[in-house]
């Protein structure tokens, strides 16, 4: 059976990806934070799909906590096919007075960081084989690509990302590929959030409507199962709204 682990699996998008992979047969592994009765649910309801599930308290921005995380799922479900780097924020807006470092640096330290972090974990637990790559998927944003009113902090920390992403996928390979995926405007019906409240109107997207949590799944499994000989890429989840712009 293969195995995926995911930061920050317990709700939202990761607990929508966490969901979809079981219900494709994976074993499942995830951390949370902060979200401990939605982190039991979560696992409560990937058990229920079947499979092997197991769940990890970590704080991403510790790297000894992400590594104890990582290294304990793995011995638990197995050394994991796919890691997926999802646990991230979307700090409030802030007027460039209001931006300081050391807000800078806390949004880097969740939304960029951790990734550098999986990845040196993950050389250490997967067995080197060329043949059999292990396989990270990082969520970006298509804030990464653009730059939003009053979002300096969230933009630098998710085009970080993406640099970053381009970056270990030349130096990781032919062990690791890694790749990433921007969600734009994605609507979450059973748990809104900041970011959905400030969605772009209906009609700026091209397809006509809001990207689901299953719109992300598509792309993180085509990432997670495609070839290894695509590395180092960066695919939007918009509905065609970065082509308007």
């Amino acid at each position: 059976m293969p195995t995926v682990l995911i930061t920050g699996g317990a709700r939202r998008i990761g607990r929508s990806l966490a969901l979809r992979f079981a219900e494709h047969g994976y074993s499942v592994g995830f951390t949370y934070h902060s979200s401990p009765e939605k982190a039991a649910s979560t696992l409560k309801d990937l058990t229920q799909i079947g499979v092997i599930a197991e769940m990890h308290h970590c704080n991403v921005t510790v790297e000894s906590e992400l590594h104890l995380a990582l290294e304990t799922l793995s011995k638990r479900l197995g050394v994991p096919d796919v890691i997926v780097s999802n646990a991230g924020i979307f700090p409030p807006r802030r007027a460039i007075e209001d931006l300081t470092q050391r807000v800078l640096h806390e949004t880097f330290d969740v939304n960029t960081a951790p990734l550098l972090n999986i990845a040196k974990s993950y050389m250490q637990i997967k067995p080197k084989s060329a043949d059999h790559p292990g396989k990270i998927v990082s969520i970006s944003s298509l804030g990464a690509l653009e730059i939003w009113k009053e979002r300096i902090d969230y933009n630098v920390s998710k085009a970080s990302l993406v640099v970053l992403v381009k970056a270990l996928a030349r130096m990781l390979a032919p062990y690791i590929v890694i790749n990433s995926v921007a969600p734009g405007a994605i609507k979450l019906a059973d748990e809104p959030s900041e970011a959905e409240r400030e969605l772009v109107a209906l009609q700026k997207i091209p397809v006509g409507r809001y990207g689901t949590a299953d719109d992300i799944f598509d792309a993180v499994w085509f990432f997670a199962t495609c070839s290894p000989y695509i590395t180092g890429q960066v695919v939007s989840v918009d509905g065609g709204l970065s082509l308007t712009h």
